[in-house]
């Protein structure tokens, strides 16, 4: 990536921020899936959970007192991920169900964003993003949307504002990697799907805590042969009990 379309396609991120962790918890089919076909996916912004994402699209607005809405605002998907690596509450949110298995993969915000930028070398400044969210208060996302009174449709412009939460969401610390598309040529469920080189784009396998640790060698194994994935694979023990050695008294 030259230095102008590094600039334009990377927001809220350091030079530096760009090689360190991120981390994705999903079900570990998703993950298996992502290596048999060689495939990431990203997911319209409009159909996440929280209702507050896509705001400044959602809305519209008024030019010279004349209600507008933009005819682009499911034009945007994109994929959520976690500067976050120890915490308990995102497996907590994301791995909820103990009797279902999830996996957490491990990447980079360059990684990621090469491997997005790969598939679309034509102009990837006004369709291919990477970014860290910032969390704001109520007020200083209307603040964003109003603009001054100035209406601004740059890509880059609209990718920020998928990158803006409110303050209650910051326990995520979350990087997003997002695509300016074509609605029409996203899937029924509004997936958008594209080539990429899972053993490049993934650094690391960690199957979710509630596994049976004695069945662990064996459902090691197991993902190893079902991904073909040669780097490393590991169980989160966040659950685990405390391996210390009794402690010595004196009476």
């Amino acid at each position: 990536m030259g230095g102008a379309e590094k600039v334009s396609c990377v927001l809220n991120l350091s030079e530096d921020e760009l090689d360190q962790h991120v981390y994705r918890i999903m079900p570990e089919e998703y993950v298996i899936n992502i290596f048999a076909d060689r495939e990431n996916v990203l997911s319209q912004v409009h159909k996440w959970k929280d209702k507050f994402e896509n705001f400044q699209l959602k809305l519209g607005g008024l030019l010279n007192n004349e209600p507008f809405e933009f005819g682009f605002r499911d034009d945007f998907v994109g994929q959520c991920w976690s500067r976050e690596n120890l915490s308990e509450a995102m497996w907590g949110i994301y791995a909820n169900d103990p009797d279902c298995r999830f996996i957490r993969i491990r990447s980079t915000p360059r990684k990621l964003l090469a491997a997005l930028v790969q598939k679309h070398p034509g102009m990837p400044q006004d369709t291919c993003f990477i970014g860290k969210v910032l969390y704001k208060r109520e007020e200083e996302l209307k603040a964003y949307v109003r603009n001054g009174g100035r209406l601004d449709l740059s890509a880059t412009r609209l990718a920020k504002s998928l990158l803006l939460k409110r303050r209650s969401f910051k326990h995520e610390c979350e990087v997003r990697l997002i695509y300016f598309g074509k609605a029409g040529i996203y899937d029924d469920k509004g997936l958008y799907r594209y080539a990429v080189d899972p053993h490049e784009m993934i650094t690391q396998i960690m199957a979710d805590p509630n596994r049976d640790r004695t069945n662990w060698p064996a459902d090691k194994a197991r993902l190893r042969e079902m991904t073909g994935y040669t780097g490393d694979i590991k169980r989160s023990k966040i659950y685990d009990p405390p391996e210390w050695d009794a402690p010595t008294f004196s009476g």
